[in-house]
């Protein structure tokens, strides 16, 4: 798959070549065409036009999303920079898996898998 890039200096798109990274310019990609990279890689890129449901769909997913990182990047602040009792910590800990379980409740399992073990080994590295 080529990667789209945004240059905000030039205002314009690039879409990137998977195998050898150069660029090309969005426009060259028009009703479907592919281009034959330099490197003699063909690069392709697919218009999607998104429904607005999609667009409101994709903005809630992006507003949970942040809220979960806001959460989990405080209580590594406290954990890291205060002296917040570690059981409060363990009670903000579990605000954010009950929130997690609330917004996302078919990935409750990843808090175990990412957030656990980033608190754990924060607070061996600050608070012992």
């Amino acid at each position: 798959m080529n990667q789209i890039r945004t240059n905000s200096y030039f205002r314009h798109m690039a879409i990137r070549c998977s195998y050898c990274g150069r660029d090309y310019d969005v426009t060259l990609f028009e009703f479907e065409r592919s281009i034959r990279c330099v490197c003699g890689k063909t690069v392709t890129f697919k218009h999607e036009q998104m429904t607005d449901e999609a667009i409101l769909a994709r903005s809630a997913e992006d507003r949970k999303i942040r809220e979960i990182r806001a959460m989990a990047d405080r209580i590594a602040s406290l954990i890291v920079g205060s002296d917040y009792p570690m059981i409060d910590i363990e009670i903000e800990k579990q605000k954010l898996k009950e929130r997690i379980s609330e917004l996302f409740p078919d990935k409750v399992d990843l808090y175990d898998l990412i957030y656990e073990p980033r608190f754990r080994r924060l607070k061996d590295q600050f608070r012992n």
